[in-house]
């Protein structure tokens, strides 16, 4: 092994790592960056979703406005994480992509159904198209479909994006009160249906193919936040650490 082969090697392990760095996005401090969200953003953090959140490839975030998700801070802990979980789409849609949304229903999956703890199509949402507007609504028989996209909040094509919805979105959750927004007292929870693994399959509605965008969306920049988690910290640390060693030993050369 040639005397340049260890440096050269670090230092291109470096560089990986600090691409890896750049791809990684942080919910809270994207949504930091907008006032009118932070409510929604104190909720994801204390209820651990946002750190999943982080942990995924691609990734919608589904937000709603302070004045909207007052009603919601107020259920138990356990049904505001089941709930946010499912304003979290497992899959990239921007607003170029919701304009090309049809008229037949989309389904989508959330955060919700991949906990396992899903039933009777909670875990899902349906978009559709009702003439200039796009609604989202639980795929769960019987709930309603009044949550209006309002706008794109900020995108980081093609890992996560973040659109803004009119309210959030009703659905009956088992083994604890559901949440309807705007509704006093909560209604009873709907009757559970057969348990469902978190692979069950979606309802039977047919998909229709969406074009891709012809260019990534525009992003909105924003401003790193100092509440910086101690992950990004760690990784941070672990990065100078790596860079440093491999400069010392090119001195060695």
């Amino acid at each position: 092994m040639s005397p340049m082969s260890s440096p050269i090697v670090a230092l291109f392990l470096t560089f990986f790592l600090l691409l890896s760095a750049a791809d990684a996005f942080n919910i809270t401090k994207i949504l930091g960056s907008f006032s009118d969200y932070s409510t929604f953003n104190d909720l994801l953090t204390q209820t651990g979703v946002a750190s999943e959140i982080n942990d995924k490839k691609s990734v919608t975030v589904l937000v709603v406005s302070n004045s909207q998700i007052s009603g919601l801070s107020s259920q138990p802990k356990d049904t505001i994480k089941k709930m946010l979980s499912i304003h979290v789409v497992l899959d990239y849609y921007d607003k170029a992509k919701v304009d090309k949304v049809p008229s037949k229903p989309l389904t989508l999956t959330t955060l919700y159904q991949q906990s396992g703890k899903a039933q009777n199509q909670q875990g899902f949402l349906t978009m559709t198209r009702v003439g200039k507007q796009v609604s989202f609504g639980s795929a769960a028989p019987g709930s309603s479909h009044d949550s209006i996209f309002v706008k794109q909040v900020t995108t980081q094509p093609y890992d996560i994006s973040v659109l803004e919805i009119s309210n959030v979105i009703n659905v009956a959750i088992t083994s604890s009160p559901s949440y309807a927004p705007n509704a006093s007292p909560p209604r009873k929870a709907l009757a559970p249906g057969p348990n469902k693994s978190p692979l069950a399959s979606p309802p039977k509605t047919t998909r229709s193919d969406i074009p891709a965008a012809d260019a990534p969306s525009t992003t909105t920049d924003s401003d790193a936040s100092d509440n910086t988690s101690a992950a990004s910290i760690a990784s941070a640390s672990a990065i100078l650490f790596i860079f440093a060693s491999a400069c010392f030993m090119l001195t060695m050369i």
